[in-house]
């Protein structure tokens, strides 16, 4: 353990149990755009529902490492550039490109930092994101994604898209601005406004890029 957190997935097997303080969802589908949210369920709350609810309009694979602990999550939190949990790896590793949905601390603004390497993908996202009413800005160098060694980067491509979602934009996706989970099933209108924007941007990207040609 490096600090207040595991330094990956090995440290943290070895002293969590899985299905009580963690879970692992794998989809299995198109998986040309893998979807990840590492830091889902009580981790990040609400990066864990972006994901899934992208993943299903998308038909995309997408993988979730959920913190289920009712208190201290955060020690479940594995940086993207240690992250090695096999399923996610092999995920990422067999995909086009990927798109990581992560949350960092801010109650007072409603940003999404854009990150990563995939630059025409992330301009398509910030373009939508923008357009249904979202505020947007370059990831600080500590956010950025940029690194090879990040999992958003670990695609055949070797870039992604990673995304930062404050905190008051993930509360303002729940009911009452409450994201706790018990309350992440109610889905408010910035949650739907911000899936169709991804999946707009998704579907304008995939069409530019084809990844069917040789």
């Amino acid at each position: 353990m490096n600090g207040n957190s595991y330094t990956d997935f090995i440290d943290l097997q070895k002293n969590e149990q899985e299905e009580l303080d963690y879970r692992i969802i794998v989809h299995h589908r198109n998986p040309d755009i893998a979807i990840l949210a590492i830091h889902g369920g009580n981790i990040e709350p609400g990066t864990s529902e972006i994901a899934a609810a992208l993943g299903e309009r998308l038909c995309s694979s997408t993988y979730l490492f959920e913190g289920l602990k009712p208190r201290g999550n955060q020690v479940l939190h594995i940086t993207s550039c240690l992250f090695n949990e096999p399923h996610g790896v092999s995920m990422a590793a067999n995909a086009q490109t990927i798109l990581s949905i992560h949350g960092h601390y801010d109650i007072h603004n409603a940003l999404v930092y854009m990150g990563g390497r995939n630059e025409t993908y992330k301009k398509l996202i910030q373009l939508y994101l923008n357009k249904a009413g979202f505020q947007t800005d370059h990831a600080p160098q500590h956010l950025s994604g940029i690194k090879g060694n990040n999992i958003t980067n670990s695609s055949k491509t070797g870039a992604g898209v990673q995304l930062e979602l404050s905190t008051k934009l993930r509360k303002s996706f729940f009911k009452g601005d409450d994201f706790t989970s018990k309350n992440r099933v109610n889905h408010c209108d910035p949650f739907k406004r911000f899936v169709t924007a991804i999946e707009k941007a998704t579907l304008e990207y995939k069409q530019a890029v084809d990844f069917l040609s040789p």
